[in-house]
This record gives C-alpha cells, sequence and structure tokens, in this order.
C-alpha cells in the first residue's frame, strides 16, 4: 500500500513535470507569433473525435491514441481533454488499481489456504521406514522391525489452513490497505487539481500570444513609417541623419521582439499539448472568445482557506496517513498475542505411485503459537511503528501549514493581479495619447527623435503589459481555486 511518503513524492513528481510546463507557456506569453493559432468566437465549435476503430485494435495497457481535433478549443473542452489524456492522470489510476489490489491480498487472510504437493523419501532407519509401511498400509506381524530395509515412499496431498486467531494483526492490515487505496484515489484527486491550474495558465498564454504579437506588429509599423519620414526629411535637409539611424536601432529591436514572439508561440503551444497528452507538434488552437474563468473565488481569505482545507485532497491523504499508521501499529502489538489456526490435510503413501482408496489418509487438528522470546524484534518493530505514526502526524500539521501558505499567497496574487490589470488598462489610454502629442511635435521639429523613441517604446510596453497583466489576472483567480481545492474530483466546478 502506498505510505505518506510515497503520496509526498508521487505529488512532488507530478509537480516537476506539470508546473514546469506551466512556467514554460506563462513564460512565453510575453511575446507573440504573427502564425494564427487563436479563433473567432464565431467559428464552428471544437468537437473532440476519438478513433473508435483504432483504439479497438490498441493492445491492452497501450497508450490512447492522441483524439482527433476539429476547430478550437474552449477551455472547458480543454480541461476535459486533460482530464482524459494527461499521462500523469493515467499513472495515477493505474496506482489506484494497484492499492485495490492490495486490498484483496490483505482480504485473502481471511480465507482457507488449500494447496497440493507431492513428497518422496527413501531411507533405511527403522523407525522411519516403520512409519512409512504403516501409512501404505503394508503392515504384518513376521516384518523385522529392526530391519525393514530400505524403504521408499510417495505422498500426494492437499493440505488447508484456516487462520482463527491472531490477535487482530490481519483486520489492521486490512484496514491499512483500505487506507492506502484511498490514499491513491485522494492523490490523483490532488494531480487533477493542479493540472488544471496548469492547463488553465497555459491556455490562457496561447491566447495571449497573438495579442501580444499585435502590439510587436504595431509597433514595427510605426518604426517604419517614422522611419520613412525621417529619411525623406533627411533627404530635404530638415532632419539630422542620426535621426534615421535612431529609427533604425529601434526597428531592428522591434523585428527582434517580433522574432522572439513567434518562438514564444509556439513555447505556449508545445507546453499546453503536453498537459493535454498530445505530441508536442499537435495543432492546437483555442477559442478568442475565451477569456473569463468561470466565477465563484472566495471573496476573502478566510473564506479561501475555510475551502481549502474541507476540499484540498492534500490534507485528507494526509489525515488519512495518520490512520494507516496507526492501523500498522495495532497490527504490530497483536505480534505479542497467540496465533492458532484450524489445519487438515488428505493425502495417500505408496511405494510406486499406484495409488488406490485403501492407502488415502487424513488429519484434521489445531495449532497455537505464541513468541516467547524472538531476540527483542516484536518490541522493536512496535517502537518502529509508533515513530511512523508520529512522523504522519507531523506530515500531516506541515501539509495544513503549506496549504495555508499557499492560499495566502493565491489570495494576495489575485488581487495584485486584479489590481494591476486595471492600472496597465488606464497606461495605455494615457501611452497612446502621449505618442500622439510627441508624434506631432516631432513632426513640428519642437522635440528630438530620442523623445519619440521613448514615446513608442512606453506605448509598446504599456500595451504588452496590459496584455500580460490581464491575462494574469485570468491565471492568479485559477490559482486561487486550485488553492481551494475547486478542481480536485467531487468537489463543485
Amino acid at each position: 500500500m502506498p505510505t505518506f511518503t510515497d503520496i509526498c513524492r508521487r505529488a512532488t513528481i507530478a509537480r516537476l513535470v506539470i508546473v514546469p510546463s506551466a512556467l514554460l507557456v506563462v513564460h512565453g506569453c510575453g511575446f507573440a507569433s504573427e502564425r494564427v493559432s487563436v479563433r473567432d468566437p464565431g467559428v464552428t465549435k471544437t468537437a473532440v473525435v476519438s478513433d473508435q476503430a483504432a483504439a479497438d485494435s490498441r493492445p491492452a495497457g497501450a497508450p490512447p491514441n492522441p483524439p482527433l481535433l476539429q476547430g478550437a478549443l474552449t477551455l472547458d473542452e480543454a480541461l476535459t481533454l486533460a482530464f482524459e489524456q494527461n499521462p500523469d492522470l493515467g499513472a495515477a489510476a493505474e496506482r489506484i488499481g494497484e492499492a485495490e489490489a492490495r486490498v484483496g491480498e490483505a482480504t485473502s487472510a481471511f480465507f482457507p489456504q488449500v494447496s497440493t504437493r507431492l513428497s518422496y523419501a527413501r531411507t533405511d532407519n527403522p523407525a522411519q521406514a516403520f512409519g512409512m509401511i504403516l501409512a501404505q498400509r503394508r503392515f504384518s506381524p513376521g516384518m523385522d522391525f529392526n530391519n525393514p530395509g530400505i524403504t521408499q515412499d510417495w505422498r500426494p496431498e492437499i493440505v488447508g489452513a484456516l487462520p482463527l486467531f491472531r490477535g487482530g494483526q490481519d483486520v489492521q492490515r486490512r484496514a491499512a490497505a483500505v487506507l492506502g487505496a484511498e490514499a491513491a484515489r485522494l492523490e490523483r484527486s490532488a494531480m487533477r487539481n493542479a493540472l488544471a491550474d496548469a492547463v488553465v495558465a497555459a491556455y490562457y498564454a496561447l491566447l495571449a500570444a497573438p495579442e501580444q504579437v499585435e502590439v510587436t506588429r504595431k509597433s514595427i509599423a510605426a518604426v517604419d513609417s517614422a522611419l520613412a519620414q525621417a529619411r525623406a526629411r533627411y533627404d530635404t535637409g530638415a532632419a539630422l541623419k542620426s535621426d534615421a539611424l535612431s529609427l533604425e536601432v529601434r526597428l531592428a529591436a522591434a523585428r527582434e521582439a517580433n522574432v522572439r514572439a513567434h518562438n514564444a508561440v509556439e513555447l505556449a503551444r508545445t507546453g499546453l499539448c503536453v498537459l493535454l497528452g498530445l505530441p508536442a507538434d499537435a495543432p492546437v488552437e483555442v477559442m478568442a472568445g475565451e477569456t473569463t474563468p468561470p466565477a465563484g473565488v472566495p471573496a476573502d481569505f478566510a473564506a479561501a482557506l475555510q475551502l481549502a482545507m474541507a476540499q484540498r485532497p492534500e490534507i485528507q491523504a494526509a489525515a488519512r496517513a495518520v490512520a494507516m499508521r496507526e492501523h500498522e501499529l495495532r497490527a504490530e502489538r497483536a505480534a505479542y498475542l497467540p496465533r492458532i489456526d484450524a489445519v487438515a490435510s488428505y493425502g495417500q503413501d505408496d511405494t510406486n505411485l499406484e495409488f488406490s482408496r485403501r492407502q488415502d489418509n487424513w488429519m484434521v487438528g489445531a495449532t497455537a503459537e505464541l513468541d516467547l522470546f524472538s531476540g527483542f524484534r516484536t518490541v522493536q518493530r512496535v517502537q518502529a511503528a509508533k515513530r511512523l505514526v508520529a512522523e504522519a502526524r507531523q506530515a500531516e500539521r506541515k501539509t495544513r501549514l503549506e496549504i495555508e501558505r499557499e492560499v495566502k499567497t493565491a489570495f494576495l496574487t489575485f488581487q495584485e493581479a486584479s489590481e494591476r490589470a486595471r492600472v496597465t488598462e488606464a497606461a495605455v489610454a494615457a501611452a497612446e495619447e502621449a505618442l500622439r502629442l510627441v508624434e506631432a511635435q516631432y513632426q513640428a521639429g519642437t522635440v528630438t527623435i530620442t523623445r519619440y523613441l521613448e514615446a513608442e517604446v512606453a506605448r509598446t510596453d504599456a500595451r504588452s503589459h496590459a496584455i500580460a497583466a490581464r491575462y494574469d489576472a485570468r491565471r492568479a483567480e485559477a490559482g486561487l481555486r486550485k488553492a481551494v481545492g475547486r478542481w480536485a474530483e467531487g468537489n463543485p466546478q
């Protein structure tokens, strides 16, 4: 059964896979490509179609075939696809099956254990030989008991045993296995919650990319126009050559940003593909109208923390781990009690495997065992189990503290991102107006080209920051929803 350490390790591995993918696409959203990756809301709704014929011919246990994507994905469709296709969730589902099999293994201790065996023996020991002769029904009064000669015996038999009392060890171990299966389900639920947050971040990164590329395109167009005017004015002697050279430098910088944008959008697309369980070159597109995540974030930190403590599967998994360790401790303590089994056997004895009903025999009985001294093994095992209980309780406490910190961070980030989105929108309007005035002043010759370049860079930065802040706010809202466990299985979406 999975221990709490295993659960933490697997959750860490999942974060190492999911979180870097999200960071990859978020990093790329500062620039975008001119390649079209966002469809207009008027386009026909996406349909995710599976290849049923290929699925029917796929060997059992083989990874699923990538779905056929038609049209642009909505956010809900992207989440659904990730929940169905992501390999981390698939691996977690297999671990649930493994844990459930462990429950069945622990339950087997309550059933009779029946086996069959065949034994062969050959001896000239009088006592052993005499026992074989009696079992084979070959005894006669005229036999020489002191020298019966070399005797051999073949014995096929069926042996059965039924545990009657083991001090509660089997009960406690089965209870621990059940808790292990519950922990595996909670592990998958926690992974699902984290995956949803990463998919939302990747989705909005890919949405932001075309808007960012439009910013770079407009910057190139504006600087290119100003450069043409500067060259014309230089030809007439109304401007300095340095003005044209400065604009050429700025144009090169704008084109460099556009090159980075081309790469950034592909990084965003690739990151989303990984999270959706698709090939890295899959033609994933997202719906342009999907700009607002579902409402329902907590109004304050206290409400958010209360939701997290009730809904986060990590807390529930930590509680299961404590209970699991306590059952294991009781199982170890049960070793101080006696063990009682009912036993039975049925078989035949013969010298050459020519058996008959005249040679069969059976036995029924019971055995009782009690360890009087085991070299302090039981004592040490109990002490080790006590330490594991204490460790699990400390891990549960740490989990609660970590989730409290995550909720606090997510709530503050959401507040900051919301305010940034409002501020940056106002900054865009101011930067647009400033550039318009400076451009007119430059044409009139009242300001230098340096001032024009400053105003143009400020407008470009304001537009880029506004786009980033707007989508940061949406990602921050998704982060808060993840922090309270909204995407965990069984919780309201």
